[in-house]
């Protein structure tokens, strides 16, 4: 009998150890992702060494966090573990809440306050390397900030809006005009769907109205005309991916196209990563994919420009996160060309574009999300 027990503690031991081997050897062995479709963010790709890093602490950080990334299964063990919470009756899995009204939202992030302060930094910098431009920051809330009442009774989520003052008065005060943009999503909510109930961006209707609310403040009027036209009604965005919610009913994916459509037939999109050009805002071949979000520009490049035919003699370089995508095709109707830049993606300095380009206007479009997590644009700020 005691042999018995020593060959089967043995065989336990030996089959852990090999487990252990050929997860150690997989995720050796498996590629880095550089970017998360489920999760529509960038991974954390192996870091390399530096000094200054590895005493700070950041190198830890990112050790840490390229781990979490990267380990193999990643997404299929989420998906286990968010359905054994949703058994159990949990609200919050894996950063998303299930809320009221079949929603599914993000929950809240404050920032991280060094690096937080490294970004605004840059920013007053940025603006000081270029002082005779016009900047503005527009800061886009989240939808469990504007449709808090859809929250569960027992969640409890932080002030957004209390960062999101402080870092308006910030730019205020660095001469960057400040976007808010949270009183017209308020008002537009109330008849009209404003944010996806299965993804963290906001709708065509909550850019729509975005838009709307920032024109005065970025100096032209909202005096176009447009037509909604529904392009997907069985969409599932990114919460649905990266949890287990089900909240029993699909999304509709809307564009919008101005009645007057001299300017977006006359447009040219050229984007130099796929060396492609277009005429054409929508992707539409992008509606058959799973994320059908990137239909607005063909999800996120790091660089490309837009030439449309406008009055307008601006050139605006627009520094942005997956937000500003669907909010694009109303910006080209204001300016004659405009130079697109996800700092996610790009590397290359941002001054001698701002030169070769000409540039006349700056405008920062994040959502407060994934701008109080970043830290991509201060690095692209200071190349």
């Amino acid at each position: 009998m005691k042999l018995k027990k020593k060959a089967f503690y043995r065989l336990s031991a030996m089959l852990f150890l090999f487990i252990l081997a050929v997860v150690f050897l997989a995720n050796l062995l498996t590629p880095d992702k550089k970017t998360s479709s489920a999760e529509n963010r960038v991974l954390q790709t192996l870091p390399s060494f530096s000094v200054s890093e590895y005493f700070s602490g950041r190198l830890e950080t990112k050790l840490e966090n390229y781990t979490n990334d990267q380990f193999v299964g990643r997404n299929k063990l989420i998906k286990v573990k968010t359905a054994a919470d949703v058994t159990e009756g949990v609200l919050i899995s894996n950063g998303v809440i299930r809320c009221k009204d079949h929603y599914l939202m993000e929950t809240l992030n404050a920032p991280e306050e060094d690096s937080f302060t490294a970004t605004k930094d840059a920013l007053k910098q940025f603006k000081a390397n270029h002082d005779e431009m016009d900047m503005y920051f527009l800061l886009a809330p989240n939808a469990a900030n504007i449709l808090s009442s859809k929250l569960p009774a027992t969640v409890r989520v932080i002030d957004q809006n209390q960062y999101m003052d402080d870092f308006f008065a910030f730019v205020d005060q660095n001469d960057i005009k400040p976007v808010d943009v949270r009183k017209a999503l308020k008002n537009a909510s109330k008849t009209e769907q404003v944010y996806y109930l299965t993804d963290h961006h906001w709708t065509t209707e909550g850019a729509r109205a975005a838009f709307s609310s920032a024109a005065k403040t970025l100096g032209f009027s909202d005096n176009i005309k447009y037509k909604s036209y529904v392009v997907k009604n069985d969409f599932r965005g990114t919460l649905y991916s990266t949890s287990a919610f089900t909240n029993g009913r699909d999304d509709s994916i809307t564009i919008c196209l101005p009645t007057n459509d001299k300017n977006y037939k006359n447009s040219v999109y050229y984007y130099s990563d796929t060396k492609k050009k277009t005429t054409e805002y929508y992707e539409s071949d992008a509606l058959k994919k799973k994320d059908a979000y990137a239909v607005f520009g063909g999800s996120n490049h790091p660089y490309f420009t837009i030439d449309t035919p406008t009055d307008s003699e601006d050139v605006l370089m627009l520094i942005k996160d997956s937000y500003a995508n669907c909010m694009i095709p109303f910006l080209a109707q204001k300016y004659r060309r405009i130079i697109v830049i996800d700092p996610r993606y790009y590397f290359d300095n941002l001054d001698t574009v701002m030169e070769s380009e000409e540039v006349t206007k700056v405008l920062f479009l994040y959502n407060a999300n994934t701008f109080f997590e970043d830290t991509t644009l201060r690095m692209a700020l200071t190349q």
